[in-house]
């Protein structure tokens, strides 16, 4: 048994930090599978960290443990935690970082409390290093989830926004920025019940575009993205720069009978 370690951090990599959990678990287990699935998560935003995981999830390899570490709790009262779904598991802070991923899924889930599974002496201030990665690493050589620690019956759940759907309209929010300055909304395809509607951005009405270079050169527009989530774009530029967007901005859909019947 050797499963594979994602991480997924927001400790950057200029510092120490990631190179020091990747050594602490190749120490443990010097044939472990380490990938990274981001260390550029803003600092101290669980929500993007969540957001992130969560367009992740369904893509992991079957097995994979994901060490998620941004953790401003850290040393605090706040539970360090093990998740085990049907796809692998998932190892954190318990402060709603996994809580996206595991909307839909069911789940066990175990305190990390058994310290003959931890780096010694465990600092106050870097637990990815000296119980995240250390745990993990153990896990990736054998089935030891049930000795992690007490079972707990629910993870804390982040308070996100939700889309209102109603008959003939969908409001949601802008809710992530992504490094090019494209926008994602929490309204997805799957909530849709038109083939035709429009998209408003505030009050401003944006044009729907099947991929990014459809798109003409400043135009904000909106398109399905890659996890079929409604998405606002500028081909070749930053939405959020050119545009004002910041996140919690009002992004609704329309369905065109609605709007052909107001005017």
């Amino acid at each position: 048994m050797n499963r594979p370690i994602a991480l997924l951090t927001d400790f950057g990599l200029t510092d120490h930090y990631v190179g020091s959990i990747k050594s602490v678990i190749l120490s443990i287990n010097p044939k472990a599978v380490i990938y990274d699935l981001t260390h550029e998560i803003r600092p101290q935003n669980i929500r993007e960290g969540a957001y992130i995981l969560n367009a992740i999830y369904n893509y992991l390899p079957k097995g994979t443990i994901v060490v998620a570490v941004v953790d401003p709790g850290v040393g605090s009262r706040r539970e360090a935690v093990c998740v085990e779904t049907n796809r692998g598991f998932l190892m954190g802070p318990d402060n709603g970082i996994l809580s996206m991923a595991l909307r839909h899924e069911q789940y066990k889930a175990r305190k990390l409390t058994n310290d003959q599974y931890f780096l010694k002496p465990v600092s106050s201030t870097f637990h990815g290093r000296d119980i995240f990665s250390s745990c993990a690493a153990y896990l990736s050589q054998k089935n030891i989830f049930n000795s992690f620690g007490p079972t707990i019956e629910r993870i804390y759940t982040l308070d996100l926004p939700k889309p209102v759907v109603t008959k003939d309209r969908i409001c949601g929010e802008i809710v992530y920025i992504d490094r090019f300055g494209n926008t994602m909304t929490n309204i997805s395809f799957k909530e849709m019940k038109w083939k035709s509607f429009s998209v408003l951005v505030g009050k401003q009405a944006v044009p729907m575009k099947p991929f990014f270079s459809a798109g003409r050169p400043g135009e904000l527009f909106a398109l399905w993205n890659s996890s079929q989530i409604l998405e606002l774009a500028v081909f070749n530029d930053s939405a959020e720069r050119l545009h004002h967007l910041k996140l919690g901005d009002e992004v609704s859909v329309i369905a065109s009978e609605a709007k052909q019947s107001k005017t």
